[in-house]
């Protein structure tokens, strides 16, 4: 799973005007920022050592329903998780198959359309994926639940929807991904969802990998705003492992051989052979790795708000355009 808190910081800093100056104090926004982040970490910590606590179905499902920001989407879960126990006479979430949800899914599509179904079938993929991320269920059945084909959804959506790679995709991609740099870079891509140029632009600088919460920071994202993005366990370690024993603050992470600069055309025609070494006859760009960051976020419970924070976007309305794009593939496990 990949928690990422995102906080606003301060203005970034021209490198160039600050280059052999003595390190100054940490300012009040970024203090607040670490703060904020340290308050996000012990709530996280605090509910990994509840998990034990959790010793039943009914206890699971209402730490889910809680979880549920918005009044409506803790109805519209209730409702499905309610019509699902209806049609499965109450099985125990560890006792679910593929086949069980595959079956109740069919039955959904007798008497509703497209849409409705799917949503019913996301409020399941919700509550199995916090299951599974508690370790109340050892594995996820709901994760391999494909959506139903909607032809309602609108134009923008049912692109979006089209460059959206399912987590297997995702899997196979960095199986076939050289040891290394390109791997690496393929993992920031998908665990933090940074634009191609923002992950091409850091520096090792830009990077804490050795604290209690790594993280990293755009300074300049699209439209000039600059965010903190936490990172998983799994990209800090690839990270470290990348990082040049003679690596100095300002050079590149993404860099050439000879240090340069990685061209973003360069990225592109790597992905698209490794994507054929993978067996995906799809025409893929790096941008797809923050497609699927946001699909398999929320599909694993994220609220759309902290997409939001974690992609840059600047209107929550951007965001939840994946919420009606989602395609559900095997999407359920966030960000593993």
């Amino acid at each position: 799973m990949t928690d990422t808190a995102l906080v606003p910081i301060p203005e970034p800093v021209d490198r160039t005007e600050t280059d052999g100056l003595p390190a100054q104090t940490v300012p009040p926004e970024a203090q607040r920022a670490a703060a904020l982040v340290a308050i996000e970490l012990d709530r996280i910590q605090q509910a990994a050592r509840n998990v034990d606590r959790i010793g039943s179905d009914p206890e699971m499902i209402a730490v889910w329903l809680r979880n549920q920001v918005s009044i409506h989407t803790r109805s519209s879960y209730e409702y499905a998780w309610n019509t699902w126990q209806a049609h499965s006479r109450g099985r125990p979430l560890a006792d679910t198959t593929l086949g069980d949800l595959q079956d109740f899914q069919a039955a959904l599509a007798q008497g509703r359309k497209p849409g409705s179904v799917n949503t019913m079938m996301s409020a399941l993929r919700s509550a199995f994926a916090m299951a599974h991320r508690r370790g109340y269920i050892r594995s996820n059945p709901c994760a391999e639940v494909n959506d139903l084909p909607n032809p309602n959804l609108s134009g923008t959506a049912s692109a979006l929807s089209r460059r959206i790679l399912t987590r297997t995709e995702v899997a196979r991609l960095l199986e076939a991904a050289r040891p290394g740099r390109e791997f690496a870079l393929y993992l920031m891509l998908y665990h933090t969802g940074c634009r191609v140029s923002e992950a091409l632009a850091l520096r090792w600088e830009d990077l804490n990998l050795e604290g209690l919460l790594p993280t990293l920071t755009v300074l300049q994202g699209k439209g000039g705003k600059g965010r903190v993005i936490r990172l998983s366990e799994r990209l800090r370690e690839t990270l470290i492992e990348l990082r040049p024993q003679d690596a100095v603050p300002d050079g590149l992470v993404f860099a050439t051989r000879t240090g340069r600069p990685m061209a973003r055309n360069n990225a592109w025609t790597s992905l698209r052979r490794v994507a054929r070494r993978a067996g995906i006859d799809r025409d893929i760009s790096p941008h797809w790795f923050r497609h699927a960051h946001a699909s398999h976020a929320l599909d694993g419970g994220a609220p759309v708000q902290s997409v939001k924070e974690t992609l840059g976007h600047a209107s929550l309305a951007t965001t939840s355009i994946y919420v009606h794009a989602r395609n559900g593939g095997d999407s359920g496990l966030w960000l593993d």
